[in-house]
């Protein structure tokens, strides 16, 4: 993957967990792995670590739908973070609905992703 696709999706990320107004602990701990396993050159990486204090800008949504692999991954891991906490937000949950349209799921592709995200959460919650 590109360096500048890579940044994308990660701004992608922070946007969606962004998305209810405030950056909650779980989030942050999920943003900070992902951030440690992808290649950002140093000025980019200073750059995306403000993001875990200030709401990044939105980022262009439209161009979310060109790459549906692209575009199922961003909302599996934007369900990820919304309910990385086990509890989601009407802001949370608008969001997530926008962003399934954005990327061109169907609904019932977009609840089955959301079902299996939900197990794999409530699978990592009880193994602790």
């Amino acid at each position: 993957m590109a360096p500048d696709e890579r940044l994308k999706i990660v701004h992608f990320l922070f946007a969606a967990a962004w998305a209810d107004g405030e950056l909650a602990h779980e989030e942050g701990d999920i943003l900070a792995t992902l951030l440690s396993t992808i290649d950002l050159e140093a000025r980019e990486l200073a750059h995306v670590q403000t993001w875990f204090s200030t709401a990044p800008p939105s980022p262009d949504w439209s161009s979310l739908s060109s790459d549906p692999a692209t575009s199922e991954a961003v909302v599996r891991q934007a369900l990820v973070l919304a309910g990385a906490d086990l509890t989601y937000s009407l802001d949370e949950i608008q969001f997530l609905e926008r962003l399934r349209k954005l990327a061109g799921l169907d609904d019932v592709r977009f609840h089955a992703i959301w079902r299996e995200v939900e197990q794999l959460l409530v699978q990592g919650r009880t193994s602790k």
